[in-house]
């Protein structure tokens, strides 16, 4: 499996095993609305998407590395910015300098790079952007 995806995986299991931002999110498939591709079957807010992501090759003779960044997509459709802040500090909370586990790897560092709240063309729905640099080396 890709290191890409290993990340994806496990940021994906970390966020949802977090009860803070858990109680924040919908459910769909009784469990947590976290995600890498929005069902098309999901009826409520609000929900985490992680997508865009990217990874760069941080090799040398001591161990395999990668630099990568991934963006995590925060969705509600209540006119209310603290719903977004609330679910942006949850994942803040959860991944800055996070230790995740992934098979043959260890993540030294994850910081956050930027976050951003935007409001969408419809006038309601609210879009938070949170963009994560990760360092990850074979161990």
């Amino acid at each position: 499996m890709s290191e890409q995806v290993q990340t994806a995986i496990a940021v994906i299991a970390a966020l949802k095993a977090d009860a803070t931002l858990t109680a924040l999110l919908t459910t769909y498939a009784a469990s947590p609305a976290v995600f890498t591709h929005v069902p098309q079957d999901l009826e409520s807010y609000p929900y985490v998407v992680l997508f865009d992501s990217g990874m760069t090759s941080e090799n040398n003779d001591a161990y395999l590395g990668f630099e990568g960044v991934f963006n995590l997509h925060s969705w509600t459709d209540q006119r209310d910015m603290a719903v977004i802040g609330n679910i942006q500090k949850a994942i803040y909370d959860v991944l800055n300098h996070a230790e995740l586990t992934m098979t043959g790897y260890e993540v030294p560092d994850i910081q956050q790079e930027f976050s951003t709240i935007l409001r969408d063309p419809d006038g309601i729905t609210l879009h938070g952007v949170q963009r994560y640099k990760i360092l990850i080396k074979s161990n």
